[in-house]
């Protein structure tokens, strides 16, 4: 049988309404960071290839890099941060990452830069987990799953004011001036988080002798809740995968079959802002319920959608940019709901382990769809076949989450 968290049922008393908006807020803040960390880096990539001469594509080796840190991080870090507290993490995290942003400006060889690229990842992957469970233990429980994905709007959030920003000073200061920018972006919110209060768990869960014996990825897999982990973690990997695939393809498909530069590249807005407004959507259907049944469907929607797409490439550029809209209101909103899902289905002691893992696994996903999708297109697959291929990662995901909905409505 599949479990979920009881947490609601025998949650501790909860911090005032002003120290748990606070703390929300530093939580929207870090997730901030980590939106414009990780598009700072792709829009440095061009200023930095040409100065080293590296050769088109070779660059891709520090992106993966960067992606393999935050892996490492999301789940070692999201594990300690169950054993050791949020906030003590959030602040180790925060402060190697910022620093480690730094060095990076320093860098002279492609080496250098991806090992400060990799333990940079380290600290910012670990601050994604931690982030979720301090959001969801300062929240009303009934609204626990509402906050976290409200509170992750600061990702995208962040991507485009970061890239924005960047755009306008990296002529005047230089890829490594945004690189120090950055790091001292993520070391000025210390102070901030080091006034968060640490929220109280539950001790009948998180101070057990037991509890405390065993690991908290071990716990991920009691108490019924181990083929419920291995759902929510395909259903990460699959959603990253095809929102990766779509965020990096559809401008350039679009832009081979003869629309211009400037148009294919509103594609990729379009994708993120239906994205945006998906999650904030999401967030007030699932203030109510648990997101298991409403991120399937609108998954196994957006996954009707996309072969749709392929087969109707050519025509309106109006028809079009509403559909690449609806798509990401609709794979990419429920992608950024993943945290939100995990918050709702693990207990206080291991959340931040389970957002760890889930989110850990994703980033796999993220990697392997560009790659898929440069594979296929290299292919010369029709693009009807193309993107009806794309679809299926999104089905599994939606099937894997609505199998987890439906026991958990019969458990």
């Amino acid at each position: 049988m599949l479990s979920l968290s009881m947490d609601e049922a025998k949650s501790p008393p909860r911090a005032s309404s002003r120290t748990a908006r606070f703390a929300l807020m530093v939580c929207f803040l870090v997730a901030l960071i980590d939106g414009y960390d990780t598009l700072m880096l792709s829009f440095v990539a061009p200023l930095i290839s040409k100065e080293w001469g590296m050769p088109p594509g070779a660059f891709g080796k520090v992106f993966a890099v960067s992606f393999a840190g935050a892996v490492v991080g999301a789940i070692a870090l999201g594990a300690a941060a169950d054993r050791f507290g949020r906030r003590k993490l959030l602040l180790a995290s925060l402060f190697s990452a910022g620093c480690f942003i730094v060095l990076s400006a320093w860098s002279t060889t492609p080496e250098q830069l991806m090992l400060w690229r990799f333990l940079s990842g380290i600290g910012l992957g670990g601050a994604i987990p931690t982030i979720s469970a301090l959001a969801a233990e300062h929240a009303q429980p009934a609204h626990r799953s509402a906050t976290v994905s409200r509170m992750f709007l600061g990702f995208p959030i962040g991507a485009v004011a970061g890239g924005a920003i960047t755009a306008a000073l990296m002529q005047q200061v230089g890829w490594r001036g945004i690189f120090i920018g950055g790091g001292v972006l993520a070391l000025a919110l210390l102070p901030l988080v080091f006034a968060v209060s640490e929220p109280e768990r539950n001790p009948s869960r998180a101070d057990t002798p037991a509890a405390r014996a065993k690991h908290p990825i071990a716990e991920l897999v009691s108490d019924g809740r181990g083929l419920g982990t291995a759902l929510i973690s395909l259903a990460a990997f699959m959603i990253l995968l095809v929102s990766y695939f779509l965020l990096s393809w559809t401008p350039s498909v679009l832009s081979m079959i003869g629309m211009s530069a400037q148009r294919s590249a509103l594609a990729g807005v379009m994708l993120n802002v239906g994205g945006v407004v998906g999650a904030f959507a999401m967030s007030f259907v699932v203030a109510r319920r648990s997101p298991l049944g409403p991120v399937a469907i609108c998954l196994g929607l957006g996954a009707l959608l996309v072969p749709f797409f392929g087969f109707h490439l050519v025509g309106s550029e109006v028809a079009a940019f509403c559909l690449v809209f609806v798509i990401g209101l609709l794979i990419i909103g429920g992608q950024m709901n993943i945290p939100a899902l995990c918050v709702h289905y693990y207990p206080a002691n291991v959340r931040a382990t389970g957002v760890g893992l889930s989110m850990s696994i994703g980033r796999i996903g993220s990697i392997v769809g560009p790659l898929l999708g440069g594979f296929l297109v290299g292919a010369q697959l029709p693009w009807s076949q193309l993107f009806l291929l794309a679809a299926v990662p999104a089905l599994l995901a939606a099937a894997a989450l609505g199998w987890i909905a439906h026991r958990t409505r019969r458990a």
